[in-house]
């Protein structure tokens, strides 16, 4: 959505007609980390509009980042927050696992029919393929859903699940837990217990939906699992089906909160973090720390950085200050011993390239001579009004037209609001502009001398990246001397 909304400068799609957004499952948005990605698109629609936030969950931290993106918020709660329905009929089992699968099959004999359905909930994907095949075994007509399948497989079993004729019994993974409507769905068995209360309240309201009835049976083994009765005990207790909790089940719980309240166990998360990423230096990996450090290398040989300066993200891999690189090498050995020069065999990408004045520095590395007339100051003809001139006559002609291409001057109008007018004529080499005459320039206007900094910097970008181009296909095309064509 944002690469659209950014692409030609917001001219393919604009939000500034939508004066109503809805954010379905916002909470897991919010969760996951897409809080500027929402504040982004949010930005593009017009102030004005009406913001509508739906979940079966909202906790706490959540709703905190979500006001952000809200103004003068109204919360309309139906039931209860993080509550399951009261049309559902819950009920909690301690269940050890080799005891399971007959205890599944048992409630599949009395649920399973021509008119209702059984969605079966795990843990893993491996789990939710493995219980699918005993099923089938078995002689239920099943179908399995989970992340590891493609989205047309996922489609595909949804329709045939909800189809009147259908399978009758979906083993799933948590992903299907939300968004999920099927009329005809009369239980939900949580076979691997959920690991979080939202979790619980989302799988169990797969059914019971609208004026329908159900009924939901979550099994709890006695060991690795123990940690989460509490959970399911609470979220029992809130929905009043306090009668359904066996006693098995309410006294594992209480066990646990002894653990806990001695020290010896940890309380289960709520599988929300509130947190999300945080899109800095501090969530790099390996591979990304490693091409920081070629970028940050390419930089100091172009002069661009200070070698003694430090990048607290690249951390251990950044080489010792005495002498020796990464690989634990004397870097003093890369001196070549006829004239004492170190050095530069940097691979610089494309990507290091674009950086605004890469290759200004690399041109002055490699002793380009540049016009000097382009680093003079802005010059500044009243309070918002500031002017610079570029000259670009002597570039190479495909630079030349780069820069003064409809396209380019309306990008840069719109990006930088800087009026950019070509003005003067082209001199070739041999010629000198007679009294009165200028040679090729752009004539640059803005409101701020920042504003109009920042463009000088794109047009000398695009200068020399075009300078680059020409110069390395002169040097790669074959060609003899300047003709135009090549005999073969």
């Amino acid at each position: 959505m944002i690469d659209i909304l950014t692409m030609q400068s917001g001219k393919i799609l604009s939000l500034q007609r939508v004066s109503y957004v809805v954010m379905d499952e916002s909470d897991r948005m919010f969760d996951m980390g897409f809080a500027p990605q929402i504040s982004a698109i949010l930005s593009a629609v017009r102030p004005d509009r009406q913001t509508v936030l739906f979940s079966a969950t909202f906790p706490k931290t959540i709703e905190n980042l979500a006001r952000k993106s809200l103004q003068y918020p109204i919360e309309v709660i139906v039931g209860g927050r993080s509550v399951a329905s009261d049309s559902i009929t819950q009920y909690g089992e301690v269940v050890e696992e080799d005891e399971k699968f007959l205890r599944l099959l048992q409630l599949l004999g009395e649920y399973v029919d021509d008119q209702k359905k059984v969605i079966v909930f795990v843990d893993t994907q491996v789990r939710a393929d493995s219980l699918f095949e005993q099923l089938v075994r078995c002689g239920y007509v099943s179908l399995s859903l989970h992340g590891g399948k493609e989205q047309e497989d996922r489609d595909s079993t949804i329709s045939d699940f909800k189809k009147k004729d259908g399978p009758g019994v979906l083993v799933a993974t948590s992903v299907a837990g939300r968004g999920l409507d099927v009329p005809s769905c009369g239980c939900v068995i949580n076979y691997s217990c959920p690991n979080h209360l939202e979790d619980y309240v989302h799988r169990v309201g797969r059914t019971g939906r609208a004026t329908n009835k159900g009924v939901a049976y979550t099994f709890v083994n006695s060991s690795d699992e123990s940690k989460f009765a509490p959970n399911i005990v609470r979220a029992m207790l809130e929905a009043g089906q306090a009668e359904n909790i066996s006693p098995e089940l309410k006294a594992l719980s209480d066990s646990y909160k002894e653990k806990i309240k001695n020290g010896e166990a940890r309380r289960a998360g709520s599988g929300y973090k509130g947190k999300g990423f945080t899109y800095d230096s501090s969530e790099l990996s390996d591979a990304q720390k490693l091409a920081r450090l070629e970028k940050r290398q390419a930089l100091i040989e172009a002069g661009m950085i200070d070698a003694d300066e430090e990048d607290p993200a690249l951390g251990d891999l950044l080489p010792n200050s005495g002498g020796e690189n990464q690989n634990g090498e004397d870097r003093t050995s890369e001196k070549a011993s006829g004239n004492g020069e170190e050095k530069a065999e940097v691979k610089i990408s494309a990507d290091l390239l674009a950086l605004p004045g890469m290759r200004e520095a690399m041109m002055r590395k490699a002793g380009i001579p540049m016009d000097e007339s382009m680093e003079g100051r802005v010059n500044s003809t009243g309070a918002n009004h500031f002017v610079e001139e570029m000259e670009i006559n002597d570039y190479p002609r495909e630079a030349r037209w780069k820069v003064t291409q409809k396209e380019t001057t309306s990008r840069l109008q719109d990006e930088f609001q800087t009026a950019v007018t070509l003005k003067g004529s082209h001199f070739g080499p041999n010629r000198v502009p007679a009294e009165g005459e200028r040679k090729l320039y752009l004539h640059l206007e803005a409101t701020s001398e920042r504003i109009l900094q920042n463009c000088i910097v794109e047009i000398r970008r695009l200068l020399n990246e075009e300078t680059l181009r020409v110069g390395a296909k002169s040097l790669g095309g074959g060609q003899s001397g300047s003709s135009r064509y090549s005999v073969l």
